[in-house]
């Protein structure tokens, strides 16, 4: 089985649920190697009727001024007490 969200390998794990004490505690699930997205019915259901969406990862713009950041002796010159 491959990963829904990156296409990696999946593999058997068991989780612990630490909030809801009405059901098991420990289910077993899905969970992803490369990006650690759990796969379970009870997951899956919800985030059906919720409409949740998955991760998608922001821009990888830069944020800020565009200063320059001066590398080499420059630099650990001006950090020195």
């Amino acid at each position: 089985m491959s990963c829904s969200r990156c296409n990696g390998c999946m593999v058997d794990d068991f989780l612990l649920d630490m909030e809801d004490s009405s059901g098991p505690m420990w289910l077993q699930a899905k969970r992803c190697m490369n990006c650690g997205n759990v796969a379970e019915s009870m997951l899956q259901r919800n985030r059906e009727t919720q409409g949740a969406r998955l991760h998608t990862p922001a821009s990888s713009a830069p944020v800020g001024n565009d200063a320059t950041v001066p590398m080499g002796v420059e630099a650990t010159s001006n950090l020195a007490a």
